[in-house]
């Protein structure tokens, strides 16, 4: 351990997946470096989970403030002098915003995985991360720093889950941040009819934007609880750690439930679950990705740029309801 590592700052803005996946990696360095001060500048929704950590200074970022609220987290911290800043974002925004955090050392992305010029920005950089997924290229960050490695699931200060859930309840997050990545009402019917038929009470959980509550609506039957658009992100947390498992598409609540170690069923045809799936279950994924994706670039997704996305508005929809549950019966036996 670098006994002179003792002011530690991370940047990293959103989104919550991306988020998660940075947790992870940050309580495996609060492990190797248990005496160093660690101060994290994050997006205002992500706060809320980065600050379930133990021991973590957390400087909130809106990035609706501009150049404005970057010179005011300039000014913020204009006594402190970090060690290390990981620089865990690709964005020209978060790039400028870590200009204003002094440093001595600034750890960022290996070149051949740098973007928007992120590498101006620093004067390190990672290892080639051992697989494409997002958590493995924060780890080839940190292990500039001897972290090569994650324990799952971390140890947070959850709130109480609601007192009207079950003992005993299974979790479908139906929506993404983006319309095209939800599966079909069709499909989420299947599921929820095959959960009353085995005995399982099922819970929706959600964001409040319009999309998610018309999907819910869309979905609530009898014995299903919809919470959707009614915790906050630390709620929401406690609402998966007490589910047997969770069933969602590439959206953040999948990769929450991770961090508390609850089993999830991940939905994907846009992104390469490979790169974004949750890290814990990506043997349970239920992927249509790599056939969309040939089909769509003629050519094996092997030879594909790392972050080559499916642009098919009804991707999703190649997903069967009978794959899914077939799944899901897996986590039941």
């Amino acid at each position: 351990m670098d006994q002179t590592i003792q002011r530690i700052a991370v940047i990293r803005l959103s989104a919550i997946g991306d988020v998660c996946h940075a947790m992870a990696v940050i309580c495996a360095i609060q492990k190797k470096y248990p005496n160093a001060e660690i101060t994290w500048v994050t997006g205002p929704l992500e706060a809320q989970l980065v600050r379930l950590l133990p021991n973590i200074s957390v400087k909130v970022f809106d990035k609706r403030t501009g150049i404005k609220g970057m010179l005011a987290l300039r000014k913020e911290l204009s006594d402190s002098t970090f060690d290390v800043l990981l620089h865990l974002q690709w964005s020209m925004r978060a790039s400028l915003l870590s200009r204003m955090v002094r440093a001595k050392r600034r750890i960022g992305f290996n070149k051949a995985f740098s973007r928007e010029k992120q590498h101006w920005f620093v004067s390190e950089y990672g290892v080639t991360p051992k697989s494409e997924h997002v958590l493995d290229s924060f780890l080839s960050i940190s292990s500039v720093l001897g972290v090569t490695e994650v324990e799952l699931p971390l140890t947070l200060s959850l709130p109480k889950k609601p007192a009207t859930l079950p003992d005993h309840y299974v979790v479908i997050n139906p929506c993404a941040s983006k319309a095209e990545r939800n599966w079909t009402v069709s499909g989420y019917k299947a599921v929820i009819q095959w959960c009353s038929e085995q005995g399982k009470t099922v819970v929706l959980t959600g964001g409040p934007s319009s999309l998610e509550r018309e999907m819910a609506q869309q979905l609530e039957s009898e014995g299903v609880i919809n919470l959707v658009g009614q915790t906050s992100l630390p709620q929401m947390l406690s609402v998966l750690a007490g589910a047997k498992w969770v069933l969602s598409p590439d959206t953040g609540p999948a990769h929450m439930a991770t961090l508390v170690g609850t089993p999830v069923v991940g939905l994907y045809a846009h992104s390469n679950p490979r790169r974004t799936g949750p890290y814990a279950d990506l043997d349970r994924v239920v992927s249509v990705y790599d056939e969309c994706a040939e089909k769509e670039y003629g050519k094996p997704v092997a030879e594909l740029p790392w972050a080559a996305r499916v642009h098919d508005p009804k991707a999703m929809e190649h997903i069967a309801a009978e794959q899914v549950i077939a799944q899901l019966q897996t986590m039941a036996s």
